[in-house]
């Protein structure tokens, strides 16, 4: 194992009296450095904790099993968490969420180090769509049928981090200090302290690598050709209802209201295996830029997001907004075909430049003047059973701002909600049955330094009390046909209802083959 970080480094990195945080961290190299699942650290975990991944091919994973401190809050009433102590303590605060998470996060600073991966310490925990309503004036007329928090962040201050570009996993310890008041004996206590913590961490990691799973796609027991598509408990539209809900979002474009709308349909599926399972299959089925599973006393997050929502890094925001959607072909001919036809519709130009402007004027809320430009534009991105039409958007942050301004310039999506924004989410509130919950809000991490990356929360299973909730949505324009929209939105969940399908077959496969092993001959 290599130390990154000599207490040297520390001692001089004190003396500079501006943190108050010091990170310690060990390397060690490894062949295969992923387990194939992630049981073993499951069964290790807080009752909160995370991992995050970037799928298939993507280069860095975190895993957070036990966090120092949870804020979690509702409208504008919060409640935080300590855990540092074996009996936690909880405080009550009131306040806007992005006002209140900014406070939460902003005594604690670290120094960024470049032989670091970029995120190696922070929070890490999502915000979901209502928090909007602290933005904008939004009447409140859907049902809040989950009652979930608008919000819950956890913050670490141990990380593992796996490079898998270059096979390299790294144990971060973030340990608070005095600034340039600490004393150098309390100082050397820390980092001895960090030093037997960090390798600790790497004998945790130990045991999770030796994890060995036969739930691959060569030989899981139920491949792909024969899982079967579950069929949902319930809806918050039937199909009729969401038809005549496209039909009253074209009125409201023919009267010139809007523009384009996001209509969304929440699909309930009753569950007979864990989130953790669920989320194994879907990391498999359908390996996305933004893979992550959250994990909460009461409800969990299964995500496998194709979406961006906004980076901070450095100063630099960049944004990345997906709009137009075609099924994958089934054959390479046929995805080629989809592809072009995808990239050369005009009327799916027309629509996302449309909202590439969208997220330009956002950015421009608090970019510094003139540094907002479209880097990337018409970029097609393949996933397992849809494609998507991707441009990229970015500008520079002053420095007189934080992360939280820049959360708010562009919180929620635009490319999720519509065009023109406020009045795109006024029709949502009246149109949709039931509130949106996370769907469409904004999961990632805030580090020490004040970065960020947050995704766009779509193609992800909220579960709760033994049910799994997808919901996924359809971009409503002038001449859509309201059946094609519905179809969409099925499309679109297919590869989580894949995964939920998946895991029931091998979940009862398992419970047969226990029931077999037990067979006494009676």
């Amino acid at each position: 194992m290599k130390t990154m970080l000599t207490f040297e480094d520390w001692v001089r990195l004190a003396q500079e009296g501006s943190w108050t945080m010091l990170p310690y961290a060990v390397k060690m190299h490894a062949e295969d450095p992923l387990p194939d699942h992630w049981s073993a650290a499951w069964e290790e975990a807080h009752p909160y904790c995370c991992v995050l991944e970037s799928g298939k091919g993507g280069r860095f994973t975190f895993l957070g099993l036990t966090p120092v401190s949870v804020i979690r809050g509702k409208a504008e009433s919060a409640r935080i968490y300590d855990l540092s102590q074996e009996r936690s303590k909880v405080a009550m605060l009131e306040g806007k969420p992005l006002e209140l998470l900014g406070k939460w996060l902003a005594p604690y600073t670290a120094p960024s180090i470049s032989e670091l991966p970029f995120f190696s310490g922070g929070a890490v925990g999502f915000l979901g769509y209502d928090v909007a309503r602290s933005l904008e004036r939004l009447p409140q007329l859907a049902e809040d049928d989950l009652k979930l928090d608008d919000y819950i962040w956890m913050r670490f201050e141990e990380l593992w981090v796996v490079d898998a570009l270059n096979s390299d996993i790294y144990a971060v310890v973030h340990c608070p200090i005095a600034g340039n008041e600490e004393g150098i004996e309390n100082l050397r206590e820390k980092y001895d302290l960090a030093e037997r913590t960090a390798a600790q961490m790497m004998e945790q990691w130990q045991r999770f690598s030796r994890v060995k799973s036969g739930n691959t796609k060569q030989n899981s027991e139920s491949t792909l050709d024969s899982v079967q598509e579950p069929t949902a408990h319930s809806a918050s539209f039937s199909q009729e209802g969401f038809e005549r809900a496209v039909e009253q979002v074209r009125r409201y474009i023919a009267a010139g209201d809007v523009f384009q709308v996001n209509l969304s349909l929440r699909q309930a599926f009753p569950l007979a295996v864990s989130p953790e399972h669920i989320y194994e299959d879907l990391r498999e089925i359908n390996p996305s830029p933004y893979m992550g599973f959250m994990s909460f006393p009461d409800f969990q997050l299964v995500s496998a997001s194709p979406e961006l929502l906004i980076k901070l890094d450095q100063g630099v925001m960049r944004t990345r907004p997906i709009a137009g959607t075609r099924r994958r072909g089934l054959t390479e001919a046929e995805d080629r075909k989809m592809e072009e036809e995808l990239r050369t519709n005009e009327k799916e130009q027309a629509e996302h430049i449309m909202l590439v402007d969208l997220l330009r004027n956002d950015l421009g809320r608090v970019a510094e003047f003139g540094s907002v430009k479209v880097s990337e534009l018409f970029t097609i991105e393949r996933y397992s059973h849809v494609m998507h039409l991707v441009s990229e958007v970015e500008g520079w942050l002053p420095s007189d701002k934080t992360a939280m301004d820049a959360i708010a310039a562009v919180f929620p999506g635009g490319t999720i909600t519509g065009a023109p924004k406020i009045r795109t989410m006024e029709i949502i509130e009246e149109l949709e049955p039931v509130t949106r919950g996370p769907y469409t809000g904004a999961m990632g991490w805030i580090d020490y330094n004040g970065n960020m990356e947050l995704n766009i929360i779509i193609r992800t299973l909220v579960v709760k009390d033994g049910f799994g909730y997808i919901q996924t949505g359809a971009g409503i324009v002038i001449d859509s046909l309201p059946y094609r929209e519905y179809r969409e939105c099925h499309n679109k969940a297919k590869a989580i209802a894949m995964a939920l399908g998946r895991s029931h077959q091998d979940g009862c496969q398992g419970d047969k083959k226990g029931d077999e092993g037990n067979d006494t001959g009676h």
